[in-house]
C-alpha cells in the first residue's frame, strides 16, 4: 500500500482515477437509466480500431509511430464511432443494438487485422505500441501529461453535466416529451455520445478498453439499487465510482501481478451485488 502513494506512477493513476471514478459514476445513471450500456460497449472497443489505424498509418508516416500518436488516433475514431452509433440510434431503419453490434465486432475485427498487416510488413517502427496496454490497462502507462488531460477531461464531462442537468434530466425522462416542449433532444443525445467517448477514452488508459464500460454501468446500477431519489442515486454512485478505482489501484500496488482493470471491476461488482442483495432483503 505504501508504492500507492509513493511511486509517482500510482499518485498519477490515483488522481486521474479519482476524477474518472467521478465523471463514469454521474454519467453511469443516465447510462443505466437510458440503457446505453451496449452503445458503451461499442464505443470502448472503437478505440483498439483506432490504435490499428495509427499502426497502419505509421508504416506509411513514420512520425505517427509513438504511443502518443496511437493514442491522438484512438481519441479521434472513438469521437467517430461514437456520432455515427449516436446518429443510427435516433433513427429506426436500422436497429440501434444491431448496429452497434456491427461498430463493436467490425472495430475488433479491423484491430487485430491491422495488427496481422503491420507485423507482416516486418514492422519497421518496431512492435505495434504497447496494444497490450489498451487491452486491460495498466497504471504505469499514465505520463503526466496523460494524468493532467485525465483530470481536465473527466472535470469538463462534469462541468457540462451540470450546465446541462435540467435538458439532460428531461431527455432521459422521456426523450419524445422532451422534444416537444423545446428541448433540444438531437443536440442532448449527441453530446452525451461524446462524452461517453471521452470518459471511455480516459478510462482506457486505467481499465482497457474490454472493461472500462463497467466503469458507465456498475456505479449507476448500484446506486439505483439502493435509491430512487436523484441526489441520492448521484451520490451512491459517485462514491461506488470512486471506491472502484481507487481500490483497483490499491490492489494493483499490493500485488503487482494483477492488473488495475480487473480489479476494478471486480470490486464494482462486488459493490453491486451487495446493493442488489440489500435490495432484496429491504423490500422483505
Amino acid at each position: 500500500m505504501i508504492e500507492l502513494f509513493t511511486n509517482p506512477a500510482y499518485r498519477h493513476a490515483l488522481a486521474a482515477g479519482a476524477a474518472l471514478g467521478v465523471a463514469c459514476a454521474l454519467l453511469s445513471v443516465l447510462v443505466v437509466l437510458r440503457r446505453w450500456a451496449f452503445i458503451g460497449e461499442g464505443i470502448s472497443h472503437a478505440g483498439f480500431g483506432g490504435v490499428a489505424t495509427a499502426w497502419l498509418l505509421s508504416l506509411a508516416i513514420p512520425a505517427i509511430a509513438g504511443e502518443g500518436s496511437a493514442y491522438f488516433v484512438a481519441v479521434l475514431f472513438c469521437m467517430a464511432m461514437a456520432l455515427a452509433i449516436g446518429w443510427v440510434s435516433r433513427r429506426e431503419r436500422i436497429n440501434a443494438d444491431a448496429a452497434i453490434g456491427i461498430v463493436l465486432v467490425g472495430s475488433l475485427a479491423w484491430g487485430f487485422i491491422a495488427l496481422q498487416i503491420y507485423q507482416h510488413a516486418g514492422s519497421p517502427n518496431g512492435p505495434a505500441s504497447a496494444w497490450d496496454n489498451y487491452l486491460l490497462g495498466n497504471v504505469q502507462y499514465l505520463s503526466t501529461a496523460a494524468t493532467i488531460t485525465a483530470i481536465c477531461i473527466s472535470a469538463a464531462v462534469v462541468l457540462v453535466l451540470v450546465l446541462m442537468s435540467k435538458e439532460i434530466q428531461f431527455y432521459c425522462m422521456d426523450p419524445e416529451l422532451a422534444e416537444l416542449s423545446g428541448v433540444r433532444a438531437g443536440f442532448v443525445h449527441y453530446v452525451l455520445m461524446l462524452l461517453l467517448a471521452m470518459v471511455i477514452i480516459v478510462g482506457m488508459r486505467l481499465a482497457g478498453y474490454l472493461l472500462v464500460t463497467a466503469l458507465l454501468v456498475l456505479p449507476g446500477a448500484t446506486a439505483l439499487a439502493l435509491s430512487r431519489r436523484l441526489k441520492v442515486v448521484l451520490i451512491i454512485a459517485t462514491a461506488a465510482g470512486i471506491i472502484g478505482t481507487i481500490g483497483g489501484l490499491a490492489v494493483r500496488a499490493t500485488w503487482t501481478f494483477i492488473p488495475s482493470g480487473p480489479a476494478m471491476v471486480l470490486i464494482l461488482t462486488l459493490q453491486f451485488i451487495l446493493a442488489y442483495a440489500w435490495s432484496l432483503l429491504a423490500v422483505k
